[in-house]
């Protein structure tokens, strides 16, 4: 996992015209967290969630779907769309992480988890963050005149910690981070 995530840390890098190292770097030692899922059948599944709306705080998401039971929805102009899970494949989700060191261009997906009404869903997910010693903010090649840097830069430690400071029923986290 830490291979495809410093793998994919580097095509984002070189898509927002940074040179791959740049966050891909960050991943390298960084720390990454194993979920595993179970969602059992429901027969009232329109009345419960999975897991409910939220964005991910990590760098980057990889969702393994064990089997073929759709699960993840994604917020896509204003209405939740299954993903199909394909066999043998990753989802791949960007963090909230990702989009601040990209100074807001590569969104943070709002998504939420859903059960079946007759059918288990298993999942994996991994959390893949960059190292301690990285600082988490806008990278300083993408601040440009005219495009100011939109989010403040801290620690990873300061990032996590306001994080579990952060009042859920409040602004959306990523909006605690804005400058």
């Amino acid at each position: 996992m830490r291979e495809t995530t410093v793998s994919i840390a580097g095509f984002i890098s070189m898509m927002l015209g940074l040179k791959a190292e740049e966050l891909s770097k960050a991943f390298q030692d960084g720390g990454y967290d194993l979920r595993l899922n179970c969602y059992p059948p429901c027969p009232e599944s329109e009345r419960v969630l999975g897991i409910a709306s939220h964005v991910d705080i990590s760098g980057i998401t990889l969702l393994l779907d064990c089997g073929d039971t759709p699960g993840l929805q994604v917020l896509k102009d204003g209405r939740w769309v299954s993903v199909k899970p394909i066999a043998d494949a990753l989802a791949v989700d960007i963090g909230t992480i990702i989009k601040i060191m990209s100074n807001g261009i590569y969104k943070a997906p709002l998504h939420i988890a859903v059960v079946h009404s007759s059918k288990e869903r298993l999942s994996v997910a991994t959390f893949c963050y960059p190292s301690t010693n990285v600082h988490i903010g806008p990278a300083k090649e993408l601040i440009k005149p005219g495009t100011p840097a939109l989010y403040m830069t801290l620690t990873m430690d300061d990032y996590i910690q306001r994080f579990f400071d952060w009042k859920r029923d409040a602004i959306p986290f990523i909006d605690t981070l804005k400058i």
